[in-house]
């Protein structure tokens, strides 16, 4: 009888489970179909309303309204968001194994990071598929010498924010003025003279570059302060879980400001030059994920390891099917960590560290798509991003890239917020969504890739340390048996003995 209610009540546990992960499905689908209709409609009224009526400039507005809503709940949450996502991830790192295979991940992490970002900006500065003309501007050797000095110090200058809570809503910024004044030397042949003068100043944007620096600063002294800022750490991650479900929520008004956002810029752009400019963004992220998943990552391991990279991808070719069927990483771990342990044989103390931690914030193929998706979206709206600005999308590309794992389409929701931190109008990554649906699948098999090429390197990084460690597992077994074998034989005598007295 009992055995009958355990089997009866496994039976349902697997129902309830069964029937969540298709309800998560069918939501996920949902949400990717509503917001695709979204800009379907958005557009076809766009274009319906550009040939058919003569709109005045307070119908645009109107027309644009539920979209500029949408950019305002973002812009709401962009700031609370990556201040508690990087003093959440920094202050919660813990070396569950050895340091030295914490340190290799978090190098090849920061390495690989890098790689995706530098490709994703390189291929969208060198291609420029959001530019519509070929602008030539002339600029003297001073003029480039002067502005990426400027530049490097006011990059500097920007990690360091004075105030905090200015960061939230100011950046400072150098201005170079320029003043003739007239020369009243003899023999001068020049009767004016240049004079240049440096103003700084503070201007409107969220210094985000500040924020994540003073969040990573914040988040390592907590972890050094351990038990005694577990009290504002448990404050503070409640504040994340706060901020994540308000991102959900805003995800189902996300089709209607899509909507919204996408007849208004095709009102006002001209003809389908912006849609047609989305192939050349297809091409260039195809191109780049291609670059970084193929010619990269390979490389990396037969660099370090010395061996053929083939044998790596075909173990884990289960996985990399998987993850461009779900689009997830998180979905695809507990078969990855079976690819990896199972198929290319990696050891379990490095697989289970990693893969877990990876799956969430190891992101090079979203990260990637991310950094040239806000450049595009930047070059369709004529706006030309200084040093300053590119080294923050590439920071806030690797920090929300991670994004709330329960919200489909987090490429594009990740791009709204990039390009809220730079100041660029967020209406022209509409279209982004359109694609989004395509380009996240083959994001996420670099992702897996990238998270199945770093355990086999690390594996090879730290193979003397768990040789070390597999050695001292047997002799801290036996020394646990001899314990437990002298306990049992405590126990026996101890009866005896009180019979005897």
């Amino acid at each position: 009888m009992g055995e009958s209610r355990q089997d009866y009540g496994t039976v349902i546990n697997n129902c309830n489970d069964s029937f969540r992960a298709v309800s998560d499905f069918f939501y996920r689908k949902l949400f990717v179909i509503t917001s695709l209709a979204g800009v379907c409609l958005g557009f076809a009224f766009g274009l319906a309303a550009k040939n058919f009526l003569d709109l005045s400039e307070s119908a645009l507005l109107i027309i644009g309204f539920p979209g500029e809503i949408l950019i305002r709940l973002l812009q709401m949450v962009t700031a609370p968001l990556i201040v508690s996502s990087v003093i959440i991830k920094v202050s919660s790192l813990s070396v569950g194994t050895s340091k030295r295979i914490a340190l290799c991940a978090g190098v090849y992490f920061f390495f690989t990071t890098l790689i995706s970002v530098s490709t994703g900006l390189l291929l969208v500065l060198l291609l420029k598929p959001g530019v519509y003309h070929s602008d030539v501007v002339i600029e003297t050797d001073s003029d480039v010498i002067f502005s990426m000095a400027d530049a490097l110090l006011d990059l500097m200058r920007n990690m360091m924010p004075a105030n905090l809570i200015q960061a939230s809503f100011q950046q400072y910024k150098t201005d170079r003025l320029e003043f003739q004044i007239e020369s009243h030397e003899p023999n001068s042949t020049e009767t004016n003279i240049t004079e240049v003068h440096l103003l700084g100043h503070y201007v409107g944007g969220v210094n985000t570059l500040g924020l994540i620096v003073s969040s990573f600063i914040f988040g390592l002294t907590l972890k050094m302060m351990e038990k005694r800022g577990e009290t504002l750490l448990e404050l503070i991650s409640i504040i994340n879980e706060v901020n994540k479900q308000l991102v959900a929520l805003i995800m189902w008004y996300l089709p209607i400001g899509v909507m919204s956002m996408m007849a208004s810029h095709e009102l006002k752009a001209d003809g389908w030059d912006s849609v047609l400019r989305l192939e050349g963004i297809i091409v260039l992220i195809f191109i780049g994920l291609t670059i970084h998943g193929v010619i990269v990552l390979p490389t990396i391991y037969l660099v370090v390891v010395r061996r053929n990279p083939w044998s790596v991808i075909k173990g884990a070719c289960p996985a990399l099917v998987t993850a461009f069927l779900t689009s997830s990483s998180s979905d695809t771990l507990q078969l990855t960590i079976r690819c990896c342990e199972e198929r290319n044989k990696n050891n379990p103390r490095v697989t289970r560290f990693m893969l877990p931690i990876f799956s969430r914030i190891n992101m090079n193929g979203t990260v990637l798509y991310e950094v040239a998706a806000a450049v595009f979206i930047a070059q369709l709206s004529h706006i030309r991003l200084n040093l300053g600005q590119l080294f923050t999308v590439g920071m806030t590309a690797a920090v929300t890239s991670t994004g709330p794992a329960d919200i489909p389409m987090t490429g594009a929701v990740s791009t709204f917020f990039i390009l809220t931190a730079i100041g660029v109008p967020a209406q022209g990554a509409s279209i982004l969504v359109a694609v989004e649906w395509l380009l996240e699948h083959c994001n996420t098999v670099v992702n897996v890739l990238g998270d199945c090429i770093g355990v086999a390197v690390v594996e090879h990084l730290s193979k003397k340390e768990l040789e070390e460690t597999e050695e001292e597992d047997p002799l801290r077994t036996r020394a646990s048996d001899s314990a437990d074998e002298g306990q049992v034989q405590d126990d026996e005598v101890s009866p005896g003995t009180l019979d005897s007295l």
